[in-house]
């Protein structure tokens, strides 16, 4: 007759699941958002509540948020989803939000309330993946988890779905005061102009194309070790096609600073991040891209000087900049960014 105790483990494994029918164990150090895959590690629960079961049923494309953090180490920070009137302050939490949408819709959203969400992140120093907090979805399918960890710069956090273990990637990019960074407007200055994302916004499978050189430029920029600093007007609910696209085309990952809704003034919201930027955190700005007067407005209001300022397309040099000639990066790159010392 088997003990009581191994009764119990059977039961309680006959309930739950033995290990053997789980699915194995990845060996990946990070993620691909927001369909992975076979996870690293094991997460606490699965399967949707019943009033979300529908919605994904009939909601196939994934719209979740997750808030990227800047600021100085043990000092002023802003996640992306700080008002353009409010302080930066000290404390760094992972806030974002859990939605669907139809397979053909970029702008709607159905969010996905009562559903576990739980922050997870690999160190490349013990080689281990750790969870550093999980809570509910409210009812707006909205998350906000008091930071119990900072990963170093450039170490995804991911939150994930238990649901479904689909994931988004939070960045949190924790720089002294005097660091060098590099901005960047993504449309019609990375994409070959603003017509790219509204073919996008009316096709799914269309991927926007990118300005002649602009993936190269970006690199050559991190391989000498600037962090990207990616500011669009582009809101919050598409921050999941954006960073795929940035990824997809080889683009080096960095914050990414997303509008709290589209048709945002971009000149006074981009503004406010650049003076954030320079002036609370205290970043200084080695180079600054953009496409329209919105951005040369931003950036001289954030104090970024017009020599490193850089325009490309139709006002390629207006205002006192600097022109990104033939709407290609290529020259640039070997005449500027090649010219500029390591950054480490």
């Amino acid at each position: 007759m088997k003990p009581r105790s191994a009764v119990v483990l059977s039961l309680l494994l006959a309930a739950c699941g033995s290990d053997d029918n789980l699915a194995p164990l990845s060996d990946a150090t990070q993620l691909r958002c927001p369909t992975p895959g076979d996870l690293p590690f094991r997460l606490a629960s699965h399967g949707f509540q019943s009033q979300n079961t529908a919605v994904v049923a009939n909601r196939p494309r994934d719209k979740a948020e997750a808030a990227d953090t800047l600021g100085v180490p043990g000092g002023a920070s802003a996640n992306t989803y700080l008002a353009d009137d409010a302080m930066p302050v000290t404390a760094v939490s992972y806030a974002g939000v859990k939605a669907r949408t139809e397979a053909a819709s970029s702008l709607t959203a159905k969010p996905l309330a009562g559903e576990h969400v739980s922050l997870w992140s690999y160190d490349a120093a013990t080689a281990a993946w750790s969870t550093l907090g999980r809570t509910e979805t409210a009812a707006d399918g909205s998350y906000d988890i008091p930071a119990s960890a900072v990963p170093p710069n450039g170490q995804p956090v991911y939150a994930m779905l238990e649901a479904d273990g689909s994931c988004a990637e939070h960045d949190v990019e924790l720089l002294p005061a005097g660091a060098k960074v590099v901005i960047t407007d993504i449309d019609g200055t990375l994409t070959a102009s603003d017509n790219e994302l509204l073919l996008e916004l009316t096709d799914a499978t269309y991927v926007p194309k990118p300005m002649a050189g602009a993936d190269a430029m970006a690199k050559a920029w991190a391989a000498k070790g600037y962090p990207i600093i990616y500011l669009t007007a582009r809101p919050h609910i598409l921050q999941g096609e954006t960073r795929g696209w940035l990824r997809d085309l080889g683009f080096p990952p960095g914050p990414l600073i997303t509008a709290s809704t589209l048709g945002v003034e971009p000149a006074g919201y981009k503004t406010v991040w650049g003076q954030r930027m320079l002036a609370d955190f205290g970043w200084i700005a080695v180079a600054a891209y953009g496409n329209a007067d919105t951005d040369i407005a931003a950036y001289a209001g954030a104090g970024i000087p017009k020599d490193v300022t850089f325009i490309v397309g139709s006002l390629a040099g207006s205002d006192g900049t600097v022109a990104i000639d033939n709407s290609d990066f290529t020259a640039h790159i070997a005449s500027f960014v090649d010219a500029q010392p390591d950054n480490r």
